[in-house]
């Protein structure tokens, strides 16, 4: 009994002071060699396709991570305040800091530009997932560009690439244009906007359900929020399953998916999946958004999409689209 208290004790202790903090991995040479391959092969990608690689600093400004992603992903970074007392973030994400840089040194007459990057991000995530908190990324982004061809291209790179690490692979497509026309029908405080967002992120009805008993809107839309969360599949499936809802004029969000995946390249056409539930937890996301897949990896190990807002956070106005894959799965 002894040893057996002994092991629990261990087992909940917050602090293991010869150990790493959850999350964080300390790589072999080997494993880190394995990782640094993956990263070239697409990084070699990049290249190819025109794409210039930027390093983004380590950490910025606490402000700039609020002011670009939105409160409640900057609270989720890791901050400190530097001698002065000001405060700092380790970067939560690379497309804030690069859109901080381009506003600051571009103008119009500079569009298009396109930058890849790789290197490490830093999240703070919930307890007991399992997630990590140190992310290896290679990713892009395409800005100054605003027509369907960016949108084409930077899917088609992100096709190219899951497949250098995984030839199954399948990159789920949606448009947050649609979600927050449905939004807009409904008489949503910040709260319970929040609380749909979240709810529909998780793709928990049960809760969404409950959310939307207390709001107060046109009943089709609700239904129609409701339903967000079972529309996914084949593109084609996935329409035909929507035409009971077609005389509230979403054939405008849809049509501009079809748009893009009937111009896809055909390889990466045929592992398309439509989500019309796909829900992003980063605010900055306007239209199409995606996630990547591969075999044997039980998340995402790809998110991105189109952000045409960001830039005005920081005194610009550039439309871009880009995207970032988490090598990290290669820790597991």
């Amino acid at each position: 009994m002894t040893n057996r208290y002994l092991e629990y004790m261990l087992y909940e202790s917050d602090v293991d002071p010869i150990g790493l903090p959850d999350g964080i991995n300390f790589l072999s040479d080997a494993r880190g060699s394995e990782i640094d391959e993956q990263i070239q092969k697409v990084s070699h990608l990049f290249r190819v396709k025109g794409y210039s690689k930027v390093i983004p600093p380590i950490f910025e400004y606490y402000e700039t991570f609020e002011k670009g992603s939105g409160y409640n992903i900057a609270r989720k970074s890791f901050s400190f305040k530097d001698k002065d007392g000001k405060l700092l973030s380790l970067r939560y994400d690379m497309t804030t800091p690069i859109a901080r840089m381009v506003a600051m040194k571009h103008s119009h007459k500079d569009m298009p530009l396109k930058f890849y990057y790789r290197g490490d991000v830093f999240r703070e995530q919930p307890l007991h997932t399992g997630k990590p908190r140190q992310l290896r990324q290679v990713g892009l982004e395409y800005i100054g560009n605003d027509g369907i061809d960016a949108d084409i291209e930077t899917i088609n790179i992100l096709g190219e690439s899951l497949a250098v690490l995984n030839k199954n692979y399948r990159i789920v497509l949606g448009d947050v244009k649609l979600y927050s026309h449905i939004l807009s029908q409904l008489k949503l405080d910040q709260h319970q906007t929040d609380a749909v967002n979240a709810t529909l992120l998780k793709k928990d009805v049960t809760s969404l359900g409950l959310v939307l008993d207390n709001v107060q809107g046109i009943s089709q839309y609700k239904s129609i929020l409701l339903k967000l969360p079972y529309l996914v599949g084949a593109p084609k499936n996935v329409l035909a399953r929507l035409k009971e809802f077609s005389e509230m004029g979403f054939s405008i969000y849809t049509d501009r998916l079809m748009s893009i995946i009937d111009k896809l390249d055909k390889k990466v056409k045929k592992n398309i999946v439509l989500d019309l539930g796909l829900v992003k937890d980063f605010s900055y996301y306007t239209s199409t958004t995606f996630e990547g897949y591969i075999d044997h990896v039980g998340y995402a190990v790809a998110n991105g999409g189109r952000y045409d807002q960001l830039f005005k956070a920081f005194g610009q106005d550039f439309p871009a689209v880009g995207f970032a894959i988490d090598i990290s799965y290669y820790y597991q």
